[in-house]
């Protein structure tokens, strides 16, 4: 049996979309200016959301049955979350809000993202966990921004490129370890269908 390690490549290809989140907030001040009602947060989420989902399609080679979900995905997950984020702390930018809205904005995007995935390439486990785990990591990518951004005034959709390369190094490491367990059970599927083949050969 084949035994499967941790893909390195897989990993730094999924770090290197950490580039989507600061194109992303570009892209929803553009459309929606600052994030300062709800109408603002859901029409820059969608925007953002959109070119954060092409971005991790892009760069982190989402199998092809998949993008077009992801991407639309990330835009509506986003564009709810961000809405109601936003919207729970009133549109405040302290540092306890922007943690607080990263939550609310990654639980959006990452059960969105889930449901995005489909059933070949990943467990219940797998999108249970990328649920779970995206609230955490973007609540942790605002609390890493807040301590170094100097306008959050501007009341910006997503965090920054310090809280963006966190979140991602993270995540990378979901997203390999899924693989490699996706990779062991094809590899256990194939040997007991070569096996079954034997045994009935046999008889």
């Amino acid at each position: 049996m084949t035994k499967h390690t941790f893909d390195w490549k897989r990993y730094g290809r999924w770090v290197g979309t950490f580039i989507g989140f600061p194109l992303a907030g570009v892209t929803a001040r553009l459309v929606a200016g600052n994030i300062d009602s709800a109408t603002a947060a859901a029409m820059g989420g969608l925007a953002g959301g959109a070119v954060l989902g092409a971005v991790q399609v892009g760069i982190a080679g989402i199998p092809a049955g998949e993008r077009a979900r992801w991407i639309g995905g990330t835009a509506a997950g986003l564009a709810v979350g961000l809405t109601a984020g936003a919207s729970a702390v009133g549109f405040d930018t302290d540092a306890a809000s922007l943690v607080a809205m990263g939550a609310l904005s990654g639980a959006g995007v990452g059960i969105a993202q889930a449901l995005s995935m489909a059933p070949g390439s990943a467990t219940l486990r797998d999108r249970i966990l990328w649920a779970l785990a995206t609230p955490a990591l973007w609540a942790g990518g605002w609390a890493i921004t807040s301590q170094v951004i100097v306008d959050a005034d501007r009341q910006h959709a997503v965090f920054g490129s310090s809280g963006a390369l966190a979140v991602s190094l993270v995540a990378g490491v979901l997203v390999a370890l899924r693989d490699r367990r996706s990779a062991t059970s094809s590899s256990s599927t194939s040997v007991a269908a070569v096996a079954t083949s034997s045994d009935r050969m046999a008889a």
